[in-house]
This record gives structure tokens, C-alpha cells and sequence, in this order.
């Protein structure tokens, strides 16, 4: 959390005692699961956009606590269920749910956080609040499965991958802004302008991450190196890497494999290291903060204390993307 975040960091402490009192009155199962899941704390960005987006001067934000708390719990549940998917081991420097117990915990506890950020949302009975959240859900699921299914070998690869983190990531980002904005009763033009905000930020972020895979510094984090190499993903740094046929050979046998050839994953990762895909990653991600900060200029009316703090959180994105 921190202080990149001050306006609206009560709430967002809120929302960290409200998911653990949502794990205390699970059974012990869900308590020892939901626990471990819940001490390995991640960035709370998306909680964070929404309460910045619903966020009024002066104006108590409390009751708007439960729905950032649904968000969060819907992003857990999707990552619980990514790691499965990924056979990944790893998550926020230490071992995954998967690998602490074993794949079948580790879905059915994504599919009960799942459960309880719906019954949040239900209670609140706003079509637009749910409409939003299914879209989200639905946006996520499509994304993976499109990634899931595609190979190194199909043309037109940065378009797809373009349309595949814009479903699995920006659209989260989009609907966490629009709920805030549509609870905060704004104009449908600025409701717009809030999508258009988190979309662009929401690309920037996961360019970003995919480019801290091939780099250090992407182990503070949380993120070890390599690990969407390792999970077979493709990414932006890797598709801009295949400059000739034996690149894209190697890197196709590579992805194809079913176990690991630690060879061919340092041949890959040092193709992706001495390429352009790395800082061609950072540049699209530099364009797309550069729009999320052109749509911050368009509010108008916005309040001035926030719109400082959504400026100071994208330009910091802004130095990320330039390393």
C-alpha cells in the first residue's frame, strides 16, 4: 500500500481486516488456506483504483469498503487458479497454494474467494456493480484460454498478445475504475474517461511485468526470474525476439517441450536479454502511460489532490518502463 496511495489508505486497511475476518468465519480449512494465501500480501492495486476512482473530498468512504474487498478477493482467486494453470511454484517470494497442498485446494480455495466476492457484490443488487465484475471474469477467462492455445508460430503474434492482456489484465483495471466512478454517481462521460484511465494503465502494468520476467529486479516483486519463461507464456519480449528462422526454431522447440531443458531456457532468456523485445516492451508500455496520463488531463473538475496522486503512481510506472 504505502503512501502512493494516502487518500485512501484507511480503507485500504480496511480492506486487509475485512479479508481475513472473511477467512475466520470459513472452517478450518479455508482459515489454515486462506491464511497462508493472505500473508503473502500483494500490491492491492486494484482496490486501490477503485476507492481512488469513488473517492470525494471530505466524504466518508466506508461504506464502499466491501466492494474494493470483492475486487481484491476476485483478483486472489484468479491467481490461485493462474498458478494451476501455470504449474507455477512460486508466487510473492515463496511457494504457491498448489505446491504448499496441491492443485485441488488451490482451485477450490479460488473458487470459494470467488463465492464470497460475489455474495459482496450481490448484496449491494446494482446491475451496473455486476455487470461489470461478470465482464471482468469473463474478459480474464478468455485471455488465459486464448494465451493457453497459442503457439510462436502464428502470424500476427503482437496483435494477439496485445488483445490477450487486454482482456486478461487492463479489463480488471478498466472495471475496478468505471464501478468507482459509477458509484461515485459521475457523468457517463467521465465514467468513459475512468475506463479509459484503467485500460491504459492496466496494458502498462502487465507490459511492465512482463518485462521484469527477463530482469532482477522483477524478484522484488515477488515475480522469480524467468517465470513465465517457465510457464510457457508467450510475452511481449519474447514474440519481439524472433528476428530469423533459427531464433524462432529454438524458441518454438523450447515451448513445445514438456520438461524443462535448462539449456535451451538460458539460450532463450539470453536471445530475449540481447534482442530488442526488452526495451520495445518498455516503449509500448511508455505509450500507454503516456494515454492513461492524456485521459487524466481530459477530467475535468477532478479533484485536484487526486489526480496529483493518480499522476505521481503512473509517472513512477513511467521510470519502470524506462530501466
Amino acid at each position: 500500500m504505502g503512501t502512493k496511495w494516502h487518500l485512501v489508505e484507511k480503507e485500504l486497511v480496511l480492506v486487509e481486516q475485512q479479508l481475513q475476518q472473511i477467512i475466520n468465519k470459513g472452517g478450518p480449512e479455508v482459515q489454515e488456506v486462506g491464511s497462508y494465501v493472505l500473508d503473502g500480501k500483494g500490491k492491492r492495486i486494484r482496490p486501490a483504483l477503485f476507492l481512488t476512482a469513488v473517492y470525494r473530498s471530505g466524504k466518508d468512504l466506508q461504506g464502499f469498503v466491501d466492494v474494493a474487498t470483492a475486487f481484491e478477493l476476485i483478483h486472489t482467486a484468479s491467481l490461485l487458479h493462474d498458478d494451476v494453470i501455470d504449474q507455477a511454484s512460486f508466487r510473492r517470494s515463496r511457494d504457491t497454494v498448489n505446491v504448499q497442498w496441491n492443485n485441488k485446494i488451490a482451485v477450490l480455495t479460488g473458487d470459494y474467494f470467488l463465492s464470497q466476492a460475489l455474495k459482496i457484490l450481490v448484496k449491494y443488487g446494482l446491475w451496473d456493480l455486476l455487470a461489470i465484475t461478470v465482464a471482468v471474469v469473463e474478459n480474464m477467462a478468455e485471455g488465459e484460454l486464448q494465451q493457453a492455445f497459442a503457439r510462436v508460430t502464428l502470424s500476427d503474434l503482437e496483435k494477439l498478445y496485445l488483445q490477450w492482456i487486454g482482456k486478461k489484465s487492463a479489463a480488471f483495471f478498466s472495471g475496478c475504475c468505471q464501478a468507482g466512478s459509477i458509484l461515485r454517481r459521475d457523468s457517463h462521460e467521465m465514467q468513459n474517461l475512468w475506463f479509459e484511465f484503467g485500460f491504459n494503465i492496466g496494458m502498462a502494468f502487465q507490459l511492465i511485468d512482463d518485462m521484469l520476467d527477463y530482469s532482477k529486479a522483477g524478484e522484488d516483486t515477488g515475480k522469480p526470474l524467468y517465470s513465465d519463461l517457465k510457464n510457457r507464456v508467450i510475452t511481449l519480449p519474447l514474440i519481439r525476439s524472433i528476428s530469423d528462422p533459427r531464433d524462432k526454431e529454438l524458441i518454438s522447440k523450447y515451448m513445445q517441450t514438456d520438461k524443462i531443458n535448462e539449456e535451451d531456457l538460458e539460450k532463450v532468456a539470453t536471445l530475449v536479454r540481447n534482442g530488442e523485445g526488452l526495451s520495445y516492451t518498455g516503449q509500448k508500455a511508455a505509450e500507454y502511460i503516456e494515454r492513461a496520463l492524456a485521459v487524466l488531463d481530459k477530467m475535468i473538475g477532478f479533484d485536484r489532490e487526486k489526480e496529483e496522486m493518480l499522476r505521481r503512481w503512473t509517472e513512477e510506472m513511467l521510470e519502470i518502463s524506462k530501466r
